[in-house]
């Protein structure tokens, strides 16, 4: 049973037929690292695609590669943005520092 949400129509029964690659992406961004609510499964939605195309690609001009295309630069784009998502984040649960320098008359 998949548990992310493919709006994908072409892409999604295939997926759905072959779960392994949900758990595969899934994996992949996992170990990319930790990221905010809903970029990981936003992420790991988009590299499912890649991987079904990859693996259901015959040759460079059927549809799975123009897909593979679209989604590697959406890919690009989601993980960048997700990644200043997660620096943002962990940048406000950071409690700040003080610098405090002693003054002294002389």
């Amino acid at each position: 049973m998949l548990t992310l949400d493919y709006q994908d129509g072409y892409l999604a029964p295939l997926i759905a037929q072959k779960e392994a690659w949900e758990t595969r992406a899934i994996a992949d961004v996992t170990a990319l690292g930790s990221f905010p609510a809903p970029w990981a499964d936003k992420l790991a939605v988009i590299r499912a695609y890649i991987l079904c195309c990859i693996e259901s690609l015959a040759d460079e001009t059927d549809v799975f590669s123009a897909k593979l295309k679209h989604y590697q630069l959406e890919f690009k784009t989601a993980l960048q943005a997700a990644r200043e998502a997660a620096s943002a984040a962990n940048a406000s649960a950071s409690p700040l520092s003080i610098l405090t320098i002693p003054l002294e008359r002389g």
